[in-house]
This record gives C-alpha cells, structure tokens and sequence, in this order.
C-alpha cells in the first residue's frame, strides 16, 4: 500500500500507520489525529519506505561498499561506524554531537572527526 493510500484510510477514519519495508516495524497514528504525516524521521527510496534504524543500519552497509574480503572485522566495524555517523551529521547537522554518537553507539571524537571531514570538502 503506497503512502497515499494510507493517508486515505486515515480520513476515513481508520487509523493511518507505516510500515518499515526492512524491519517491519509499523509507526500509527489514532483517527483522532487530524493530518497524520509520515514521521520526518522515515524516508522513502523509489517505493520502499524505511525507519530511521533501518535508515542508519543501510548507510553503514552502504559505506562497506567496495570494501574487500580482506579487511579486518574490526576494520569494517569503524567503516561502518563512520559511514553511519556521517549519515547522522547529514540527516540533522545542527543536531549535538553527543546525541549523534549516542545514537551511532560511538563517541563525541568520532563524530567530531567526523564533522571535520565534512568541512574539509
């Protein structure tokens, strides 16, 4: 069912809910809810609609490409660390560094490195 779709229910007086095409995850809104929106934190990709998780867990994944079969585990563990840190910092990038290591489950340095990065292009 596409975005839209939902939204009709929604004024039908049914509730109006999205579902994460990776996870499964499902967000609801009460009939109450006058203009129930997609959360801003969701984003779609051609017709798939994703979670803000999943959205993360991809941009890691996404970083690991073109890596070869030789890196170390601990090697992709930091790619993937970064890649979902730079994911953040472009998502929300007024966001406090603090809040985006602890949602990357790193630390304040990296996502300031990070950020220097960032400038740097």
């Amino acid at each position: 069912m596409t975005e839209a779709e939902r939204a009709e229910l929604g004024d039908a007086g049914e509730p109006t809910s999205w579902t994460c095409s990776r996870c499964g995850v499902t967000v609801t809104f009460a009939s109450k809810v006058a203009h129930p929106e997609l959360p801003s934190t969701w984003g779609t990709e051609g017709e798939e609609l994703y979670c803000l998780g999943c959205r993360r867990d991809m941009a890691g994944e996404a970083g690991l490409a073109g890596v070869g079969e030789e890196t170390s585990n601990e090697r992709r563990l930091q790619i993937r660390a970064q890649a979902r840190i730079m994911f953040e910092i472009e998502r929300d990038p007024d966001r406090a560094d603090n809040r985006i290591a602890k949602a990357c489950g790193t630390s304040t340095v990296a996502v300031r490195k990070a950020r220097a990065r960032l400038e740097a292009r």
